[in-house]
């Protein structure tokens, strides 16, 4: 009887050894999930940033386009009159 409790001891400790071994390699696995994610994170927010600034110079780079095609247009305008006074 003593031998079948030992037996039945020792299967409970190699299975307790056996879940602290996995909770101990998913809490690893964990944390460098975590650690993925937060390095995403950064990355996100710095292609954002980039994004934002992309679209703040397409903006600057449209408006100095409409006003040198303005320009042109006037030019053109100018040209044409001059040509119709002469």
């Amino acid at each position: 009887m003593n031998f079948i409790k030992i037996i039945s001891k020792d299967n409970a400790l190699d299975r307790a050894d056996a879940a602290e071994e996995k909770v101990r390699q998913m809490t690893d696995k964990l944390e460098r999930i975590e650690e993925e994610l937060r390095d995403t994170q950064k990355k996100m927010m710095q292609t954002e940033n980039d994004l934002d600034k992309a679209q703040e110079d397409l903006a600057v780079a449209n408006t100095n386009l409409e006003e040198k095609e303005k320009k042109v247009q006037e030019v053109k305008i100018f040209l044409i009159i001059k040509i119709l006074t002469n």
